[in-house]
């Protein structure tokens, strides 16, 4: 019910001329190597405005206007220069692109990227070196925390680079911004830039903080009434209008999680098909598969109590357990499914389990407990009634990912400690799409990183890692989203889709039932629904937290934000008892009670 380069080496670096925009006279020997670095907020210091307060932001903000323009026009060093700079956010925010001054028709410049202080590539987009000049764009979208240190650079083949002296000569903040003295930095060949300078490429950051929207200042203390000396004297009653009823509210989401209600489309329910029993293997599953793909009725492959083992890891490139079988023009999915019952079929071992290009095909019912899962390239397909520890959902060849549907899964009902990734990605790579995904009776527990960590870690994570691969009609039904240190939902330009009676929680309100454990990353900020996501429909939805900017709604009905706005009525506190309400934790003894 689909309505989801070469290399050459460095010497030391070399201090700009402006004047003559060639090396000074002490580093003129130093040919082959150059100073730049990036960001720059240039015009805002060199007239000495004040730098706006993080409060006085309302939108994206960076270090350099866009009337900023380069002192050296461009650095006569040939060869590749990774060049950039190092940044903390006073606040959590988003990233939502990395910018560059363009100094010639064909400065040279393929690619921008995001770096953590570690050097781990975080995020990268190519660059056509080709433009007009003048101040470009990148989009690149990423989530920022607090007083963490980043690299931003753009790698420059030519070498060519502009450069604004001394900008990087002090410490400073700007616009939320924290730059350390020479956070201008370089690399003389592709890769993570670390030789600080106090120069600067014309190289910046769209960043938008976010602050905590559920907190504010205290209520105002009453005064206390004096104490009467003498007896009051009665008042007159003084008549009093009736005062009119509060409008409904938006109507609170009824119970979410997974309930038994839910079932994987154009799937037969066992008891109404022709069943094939098989043995539990991997190797079984999938002849059986092979074999029914040709028939036309309604079947279901039972597989036998027992535990399966194997598994080849639950990577975006990982083997699957089972692979390329299946046929998407079926009439009705072939189910695979326990003989006795949900969870009488349990797999064994921690590498994690892949199901790759299999079409027309539901998988229902096997109990994957701390096992990670990936579903790649699938087709037509549906999986659920069981409990993950995390799960990636990935196109990246063939048809890509279409019509999919995630079915009553439990990823994860205890917050992760020191997790370094995230609980749930739904990823495009290589220019392959995902067009028609549903979540349905979904409950996903927070990730939590370790204080410090550079580490991303959302809930739910949509993303296009490369390529222009689309994420298009995601719906996301009766479900439960707590946020982790980073966000609940982040989308990945998403399009279309909905939201149905569904609640992201984030923020305090989230800390009630998940507290963030002793050494882990403070949550800060109330991040339940962020990135981009255009045309989303919201329909009986809950977001205790905030929603970016940068969604934007084809409808917003019977729906309610922290904020109140766009649409939304204003969501009041909820409270602990509210949460065990609306989303009751699927312990183990509740699953068994719904699913059987």
């Amino acid at each position: 019910m689909r309505t989801l380069s070469s290399s050459r080496k460095h010497n030391a670096p070399m201090e700009l001329n402006a004047a003559s925009g060639v090396p000074s006279r002490s580093s003129a020997r130093h040919r082959r190597t150059l100073i730049v670095t990036t960001v720059a907020v240039a015009a805002a210091l060199v007239t000495g405005s004040a730098t706006p307060s993080v409060a006085a932001v309302t939108g994206p903000v960076g270090l350099l206007p866009d009337s900023a323009r380069p002192q050296v026009n461009a650095m006569p060093v040939p060869g590749p220069l990774e060049v950039g700079f190092t940044f903390s956010p006073a606040e959590s925010g988003a990233l939502s692109a990395v910018r560059f001054y363009q100094n010639a028709s064909n400065s040279g410049v393929v690619s921008a990227s995001v770096w953590s202080a570690a050097g781990v590539l975080l995020a990268r987009a190519p660059v056509d070196p080709v433009a007009a000049v003048g101040w470009r764009t990148v989009p690149i979208e990423l989530d920022l925390d607090a007083d963490v240190s980043y690299t931003v650079s753009v790698l420059d083949n030519n070498g060519r680079i502009p450069a604004i002296e001394n900008f990087f000569a002090e410490a400073k903040t700007t616009n939320g911004i924290v730059t350390p003295a020479k956070a201008g930095v370089y690399k003389a060949s592709a890769g993570f830039p670390t030789i600080g300078q106090a120069s600067s490429g014309l190289i910046d950051i769209a960043f938008t903080p976010e602050p905590d929207l559920e907190s504010g200042p205290e209520s105002p203390v009453e005064p206390t009434e004096p104490e009467p000396t003498e007896p009051a004297p009665t008042p007159t009653p003084t008549p009093v209008e009736p005062t009119p009823p509060a409008p409904d509210p938006a109507g609170p989401v009824s119970t979410v999680d997974p309930d038994g209600s839910h079932w994987p489309e154009n799937t037969p329910r066992v008891g109404e098909a022709r069943v094939v029993q098989v043995k539990p293997t991997w190797a079984a599953i999938s002849a059986a598969i092979n074999a029914e793909a040709k028939t036309a009725d309604d079947v279901v492959v039972c597989v036998s109590p027992g535990t399966i083992t194997g598994g080849n890891g639950a990577g975006s490139s990982s083997k699957g357990v089972i692979q390329d079988v299946g046929n998407a023009d079926r009439a009705s999915r072939i189910l695979v499914t326990p003989c006795d019952g949900v969870g009488s079929v349990k797999t064994a071992g921690d590498k994690g389990v892949a199901f790759v290009g299999i079409r027309g095909v539901s998988i229902v019912g096997i109990d994957f407990g701390a096992t990670s899962v990936m579903l790649r390239n699938v087709e037509a397909f549906g999986f659920g009634y069981t409990t993950v520890r995390t799960l990636l959902i990935t196109a990246n060849g063939v048809q890509g990912v279409r019509d999919t549907d995630v079915v009553e899964v439990v990823a994860g009902t205890e917050a992760a400690e020191g997790a370094g990734y995230d609980r749930m990605e739904v990823k495009s790579a290589g220019g392959y799409d995902i067009d028609g995904l549903t979540l349905s009776g979904l409950y996903a527990a927070p990730h939590y990183k370790a204080r410090g960590s550079s580490a991303h870690t959302d809930t739910i994570q949509f993303v296009t890692t490369s390529g222009d691969g689309t994420i298009t009609d995601v719906v996301i039904e009766d479900s439960a989203v707590f946020q982790s240190t980073n966000q609940g939902i982040i989308a990945g330009n998403n399009s279309g889709g909905e939201s149905r009676n569904t609640l992201v929680v984030g923020g305090k309100t989230g800390q009630l039932r998940y507290p963030v454990y002793e050494g882990g990353q403070p949550v800060i900020g109330a991040n339940s629904l962020h990135g981009t996501w255009s045309g989303l429909a919201m329909e009986t939805t809950s977001v205790a937290g905030s929603v970016s900017p940068y969604y934007s709604f084809s409808a917003v009905e019977a729906s309610e934000s922290t904020k109140g706005d766009r649409g939304f009525s204003k969501l009041e506190p909820m409270t602990l008892d509210d949460l065990d309400e609306i989303a009751p934790v699927p312990t183990a003894e509740r699953l068994a009670a719904i699913w059987g």
